[in-house]
């Protein structure tokens, strides 16, 4: 069984839920690190989601939900939340906020295949 620690995805957070990150097939990953960055001067707030295999985000999905980022911000999680092959995160920036490209992601972890 192969350990690769590494960023694991990367991006800017849209106004409708998109995906983050998706376990590949053969695959669980460990996710230990997510940062999220607000480079805006506004307020903007996340809501994040880790998804079963064909399961609809909802709010019972939700491992942050509609958690407020300062102008200028930043929040970060560590911890552990283990994805089995074709698991995905998905998140996306409130209603409220203007610009689809105000926050940022890194998500960093291992995959064992």
């Amino acid at each position: 069984m192969a350990e690769t620690y590494k960023k694991l995805a990367q991006g800017q957070l849209a106004t409708s839920v998109g995906q983050l990150y998706a376990c590949p097939a053969n695959t669980t990953a460990i996710v230990r690190h997510i940062r999220l960055v607000n480079t805006d001067s506004a307020i903007h707030s996340v809501t994040m989601h880790h998804i079963d295999s064909g399961v609809t985000p909802s709010g019972a999905t939700n491992i942050l939900n509609a958690v407020n980022l300062a102008a200028g911000g930043w929040a970060e999680f560590d911890g552990t939340i283990i994805l089995e092959a074709a698991d995905e995160l998905q998140a996306l920036v409130g209603a409220n906020s203007a610009g689809a490209t105000d926050v940022t992601y890194t998500i960093y972890g291992l995959e064992l295949t």
